[in-house]
């Protein structure tokens, strides 16, 4: 629910990438690149986002070289400033 909560959609957008990234890396895959396994529109409802919006937000972080999106498949090129966009949210969290 911290991930719907007062914070802009990139925060949450971002903070959501990282989270995905992080269990994959604990599970012993890549967390570098994975599969999402949620639509975008599923995404858009945890989030509580619209479905535009959030395609709108993957579209500028690629454009930022920030992700590689390709259809389901993400590559997070600098997660250093994944970290950044995301701090409002993970200070929540583990805060």
């Amino acid at each position: 629910m911290l991930l719907a909560g007062n914070h802009s959609a990139e925060d949450r957008l971002a903070a959501f990438l990282l989270g995905l990234s992080r269990r994959y890396g604990s599970r012993g895959f890549r967390a570098d690149r994975f599969t999402l396994t949620m639509s975008r529109a599923d995404i858009a409802n945890y989030l509580r986002l619209a479905p535009e919006t959030v395609s709108r937000i993957l579209r500028r972080f690629q454009d930022d070289k920030l992700v590689r999106v390709r259809g389901r498949e993400v590559e997070l090129l600098d997660a250093g400033r994944l970290e950044v966009a995301a701090a409002p949210v993970l200070r929540e969290v583990q805060g």
